[in-house]
């Protein structure tokens, strides 16, 4: 099953039958909108006047701002998944996960205004939708990371003692905050303070995976 189909659709079957450069204008105002204001200060009628739609063709779409809102939100799941996989799993568990964070970094870097949104609703606000989706997220990073944790414990690139879940949770928060640190001012202003200019780009990566090798 590829990556598009694993995302949860919220919208109309309207909105999948209009043309793509409709579609994607809507989105793309959406995404913009929704990473500029928030949930809250995002109004769809302002949506459809920027997309250059009507109100009741935006209602055709979506029944509501909050399905629009969680149709943008599985976007970040299907480059969450696509990440996941073009990962090796073959190589080095070390080289993997490397890639895993350059990955992220790029994806960060590339769709800012997504990572806001994903950012958002992960807020104590948000918590009725975050259920929504949080499965949607969090299971197939959470089965990516045990496997490849599994598979290096095998291949003794990890001391056998390591706590699989532990160390899985502790990966996929240093990615979470990683994330928000290339897409997210307040988190940006957080890891300069942490590190300023003592470390390169080019070398953050190395820097935060050379800890993490110590510890296994």
């Amino acid at each position: 099953m590829s990556a598009q189909e694993k995302v949860v659709s919220f919208s109309k079957e309207a909105f999948a039958k209009t043309s793509p450069k409709r579609q994607d204008k809507i989105l793309t105002e959406a995404i913009k909108a929704f990473a500029e204001h928030g949930f809250a200060g995002t109004n769809i009628n302002d949506i459809a006047r920027d997309a250059g739609v009507s109100i009741g063709a935006m209602y055709s779409y979506f029944s509501s701002k909050e399905d629009l809102f969680l149709t943008i939100v599985s976007q970040q799941f299907g480059l969450l998944q696509q990440i996941l996989d073009s990962i090796d799993i073959e190589q080095d568990f070390f080289d993997s996960l490397t890639q895993l964070f350059e990955l992220t970094r790029a994806n960060a870097l590339k769709h800012a205004h997504l990572s806001q949104i994903y950012l958002d609703i992960t807020s104590q606000s948000m918590a009725p939708m975050a259920q929504k989706l949080s499965g949607q997220f969090e299971d197939p990073v959470v089965s990516f990371l045990l496997s490849l944790i599994e598979k290096a414990r095998k291949s003794g690139s990890i001391r056998p003692d390591v706590n699989g879940n532990v160390l899985a949770f502790c990966i996929d928060n240093l990615l979470t905050m990683f994330q928000f640190s290339f897409s997210s001012s307040y988190y940006q202003a957080r890891m300069q303070l942490y590190i300023g200019d003592n470390i390169a780009d080019d070398a953050l990566i190395p820097a935060m995976l050379k800890i993490i090798k110590n510890q296994l």
